[in-house]
This record gives C-alpha cells, structure tokens and sequence, in this order.
C-alpha cells in the first residue's frame, strides 16, 4: 500500500471541501447539518446519499459506499487512492511529489499522468495534421459542414490520414509508450507483433472530461467505409456512459442559461455551436446512462433532447425519459421533421427554435403519449396498447402530483375512467427504494449504537475507559472500530472523521464509520447519554461480579483471621450491585 505523508493528506483534504468536490457531480440539497443528494453509485429513486461538511465524510445508505473525499473520487473514477490525492492536489494547487505517493502509488500516478500526455500529444498531432498539407481532405470536409476557424480550435478538431501507422511513428519518435497508446484506445496490436493506429482517414474529435483533459477520441470516416463513427474503446481513463461530449465547452452558457440541449452527434453538437448555441452537449454513440443524467442534473435544470428524426432518434428519447423522470429532472422532447437532424435542420431552417429550445420542445409525457396514439390510433384495441405500453413510464414518475396531473390528462385524451386508469397503470408500481434498502431493515445491536454515540461525542468518554470497553465488546469487526478510534484519537488529540476513514484497515470499517456517524438515531442528546451511562453501569456490574467470583473462591480456602475481611468485602460488593440496580 502506498504511503502517503499524513500532513500532505491533511493539507490536502482541508483545501478540497468534500461538499464541492461532491458537487461536481452530485446535485446536493441541504438536510439540516448535513447535505442530500441521488448515489451516483447505484440506481435510486429516493435520496439516500449523505454529505456530512463538518465531518468530511460521505455515505450512501442504499447501497452501503462511504468514505472521505479521496474515496469519493476512487469510486467514481476508478482511481487507486495516490491517483485520486494526486488528482485533488492538482485541481487545489498543491504540490505533491511522486516520493510522496510511495512506489506502488508512484507507478499508479506515472501512468496516469502518461495517458494523459499520451492523450494530449495525440490531439495535437490529429491537430497539426488538419493544418498540414496532408490534412485537406480534412479542412475541405469541415469547410463543407460549415465549421469556422474558431470552433475547430475550439474543440481542438484534427484529421488522421489514411496510414496505417502514423500516430505509431509519431509516438516512437516522442517516445511514447506504445503499449500505452494500446491501452487508451489510440493503437491496435498486429496480430504478428507490434501496432497500427486505430483512427485512419477521419475527423477527429477529441474528447474531454469536466477538468479539460483528452481521455478519449472519436472519428468520422470522410470517405468511403464502416463504421461511420468510430470511438475509442473504455480505458482506466474513459468510461463512456459517464461522460458527456462537449462538456467543458458548454459550461458557461450552462451556468447562463441552466438549459441543457442534449444531441446524439459531434457534428450536430458543433454545428448549433457554430451559431451560438453554447448550452448543448451530446452522448457518446450509446443510449442515455442514469450517470449522464446525473452529470446533466448538476449543471442544468432542464434538459431538451433534440435527437434525429427518425425512428431510432424518436426510441432513444422514449427510452430516456424514465431515467429524468427517477431523477427528477424536468426534461422536454423536440422532436425533428423526418430525416433531419440537428445540424441537417439548423442549415435549411436556421437555428431560432433552438434558442427557445424549452418554450419550443413538448413536455416529455405529452410527446410519448402523443407519439403512442399515433402508432395504435384511438380504437379501443389501439387505447389497451397505449396503456399497456404507458404503464412504466406512470411508475417512473416519482412526484405524485405530477403523476396525477398527467393521468387526469391521459384519461381525458384517451376518454378513458380516470378512477379505472390509476388503478390499471399504478397497481403494479415497482418496490420502492425504502423498502429495498437493507440498511433500514438492522436491528442496530447495543455495541453498535455505543460506536455511534462515540462517534458524535468522542470527548465524552476520556481514551482510558474506551479501552475498558474494547475488553468488553463481541463483534470483532466493532471492536476493532473502536480500537481504531482510541488509537487515531491519541494520536491527534481529536476526532478528525475524513482521517479515520483514511485509517480505516478496510472497505468494512470504512463503511461502518460513514454508516455509524451520519445514521440518525436517538443516540442525540439525553437519549445518547443515558445510553452510555447504561453501558457504564453494564461495565461496572460485570467488574463487580467478577470480583465477587473470585472472592467466594477464596472463602472456600480462607483461614479464620481472612474469612471476616473477605466478608466484609463481599458486603460492599453486594451493596455496590444493588445501588447500581436501583439506578
């Protein structure tokens, strides 16, 4: 395991607040001290995701994740945990050196920090080549899109020529690990040995991740050949379905407008760009993931999906829209004339409906239930299978008022009983979060509940009677727990809980930590306090008793001059177990 000096960790986790790091991708509500917000670990439809600011530490009670800042960012972006305090000591500016990281977190953080520039130097290779004389084929294609000068620097646009291997000289000549250009997805091995560039005779489109950093490249071929659009494969760098085209090039008019228009093409995406529209993004050749919505939850509001028009354009929304609706996300549908799509629509009828996009698009029930009537028609056979085919889109809906607005107005268009229809649509409403969620359903043991206690009154109880109560304690896995505290608690002179996640030995411990510290429970005042004097007195009455034991042992065996001491002994222990019962 990498070692990490405690004071850089330190350093490092008092400049990067949990709640702003959290932030970036999670829409957090406040929730009393702490904050509420969506897992982004596990699908949910109910918030059971924590951020506790004065604590530093995190936890899902769904899905049972929880940790500090750092486990935060290596659960989310698979890092291993040196990548994860290299990646926060760079977005705050603070030094860390690889001696720091230890070796194994060292050679982690080097190939990371490799793939990026191994990213970086092949966007600007792709890009010098589009300026280049071999790249005309490249500015002629653009040029005929209608792409200016200033969005093909913006989005850092390139062209690969039609070679088998010139970004793989180009890497040797830099020297730039091939092996590595293999594992992000910019190379392919050779069945006989070595490697052959993966993108040839395409536009390329770099793709960047919220910080700005190329984690991945798609192409599109500009001449004969399959496929049309080619994307890197998913890397310890890239995961597609977490990730959104475009993203850091539409973040100011996303913070303006806190509209986003959401497209299926690179090309669509730039060219609304090319006429202004700055708050578009698009997905990355894959249906909407719950994760893209999540990311689209934290810098908009609202959300338009313009996707071509055609059948494949009008079932990619249809299957969307649930995930907004869980999310509860206001999305709207703007559907397209057949056979065009964004940028096809924005050269012969301009660009004006997608600057009102939201005054301009249909609420997303209205648009499906719409699109329904007009695949079964308003017989009574075309009315079932509208129902029938509604039906999981009604139980998606997790706002009840909005469920019931649009019922009403399905039962009205459809000129169906709207009493018949609830029951039809929503009697097989699937199990909700809650009572899915296992955590709910423990039956917190007397061990447990002193743990919590601990953890919110850590200077209540002074080191050496928490060890006392270590003797006393079942549960292995709890016992350690409270070893750990006594130990971190010595060490600091206070309960730093980001730092006792740190030290936690395990994923375990770790979770019991968040879980313990952040479940609300009565242990809170008067409650919590009369529960730690009951383990007092439970502590004390055992002591007595031993006590007790050993002294009828030695009655047994006592002399005369021994047997009237030990008597009186046994009285005052006698007396001391029934004051304490009486309390």
């Amino acid at each position: 395991m990498a070692f990490i000096p405690e004071d850089k960790l330190l350093e490092i986790k008092d400049a990067a607040s949990i709640e702003e790091v959290v932030g970036q991708y999670v829409k957090l509500t406040q929730k009393g001290r702490n904050l509420s917000g969506l897992c982004p670990f596990h699908a949910e439809t109910k918030p059971s995701f924590t951020v506790a600011p004065e604590k530093g530490i995190f936890h899902c009670f769904g899905c049972g994740v929880g940790g500090n800042v750092f486990s935060f960012l290596m659960h989310y972006h698979r890092l291993s945990f040196p990548e994860a305090v290299q990646e926060l000591a760079r977005r705050y500016g603070i030094p860390v050196s690889v001696k720091d990281l230890g070796p194994e977190g060292a050679q982690q953080a080097k190939k990371r920090t490799k793939a990026y520039e191994a990213n970086t130097a092949a966007a600007a290779f792709y890009a010098a080549t589009l300026t280049s004389s071999e790249g005309r084929p490249g500015r002629d294609y653009l040029k005929k899109r209608g792409l200016t000068p200033e969005i093909i620097r913006a989005f850092q646009l390139g062209y690969a020529v039609d070679e088998w291997d010139a970004l793989r000289r180009h890497f040797q000549h830099r020297g730039i690990s091939l092996e590595l250009g293999q594992e992000v997805g910019l190379l392919a091995p050779r069945d006989r040995g070595g490697f052959y560039d993966r993108f040839r005779g395409r536009i390329i489109f770099p793709i960047f991740d919220r910080q700005s950093r190329v984690i991945a490249f798609g192409g599109r071929i500009i001449g004969d050949g399959e496929p049309k659009y080619l994307n890197s494969p998913e890397s310890f760098l890239y995961v597609k379905g977490r990730t959104l085209y475009g993203i850091p090039q539409a973040a100011e008019a996303l913070r303006a407008t806190r509209v986003a228009l959401v497209v299926e093409g690179y090309l669509d995406l730039i060219a609304l760009q090319v006429h202004g529209i700055g708050n578009v993004v698009a997905t990355l050749g894959t249906a909407l993931t719950r994760e893209q919505v999540r990311l689209l939850k934290a810098v908009a509001d609202k959300v338009v999906l313009v996707y071509d028009g055609d059948a494949a354009g009008a079932k990619a929304m249809k299957r969307a829209f649930p995930l907004f609706a869980q999310e509860n996300l206001a999305v709207r549908a703007l559907p397209l004339p057949t056979g065009l799509d964004p940028d096809s629509y924005a050269q012969a009828h301009g660009v004006e409906m997608f600057r009102s996009a939201w005054d301009s698009a249909q609420p997303w029930f209205s648009y499906l239930l719409e699109d329904l009537i007009s695949t079964h028609g308003l017989d009574i056979e075309g009315r079932v299978q509208v129902l029938s085919e509604l039906r999981p889109y009604v139980q998606a809906l997790t706002d009840p008022v909005e469920q019931d607005l649009w019922l009403r107005n399905t039962s009205e268009r459809l000129g169906v009983d709207a009493a018949a229809l609830r029951k039809s649509l929503t009697s097989l409403a699937p199990i909700s979060a809650a009572r899915l969620d296992p955590m709910r359903n423990i039956v917190v043991d007397q061990e447990k509940k002193l743990l919590r206690w601990v953890l919110a009154h850590p200077e209540a109880v002074a080191p050496e009677e928490l060890e006392e109560w270590t003797e006393e304690f079942r549960n292995p896995e709890l016992k350690g727990l409270l070893e750990l505290i006594i130990t971190s608690y010595r060490e600091h002179g206070r309960m730093d809980h980001s730092l006792l996640v740190q030290q936690a030995t395990g994923e375990t411990q770790r979770q019991h930590i968040c879980s313990l510290t952040l479940e609300e429970d009565e242990s809170e005042g008067p409650a919590g306090d009369f529960r730690a004097g009951d383990w007092r007195r439970d502590l004390r009455v055992k002591h007595l008793k031993k006590a007790r034991a050993r002294l009828k042992a030695r009655l047994k065996n006592a002399s005369d001059g021994e047997e009237v001491p030990l008597q009186v002994q046994w009285r005052e222990i006698d007396q001391q177990l029934k004051d304490l019962s009486a309390v």
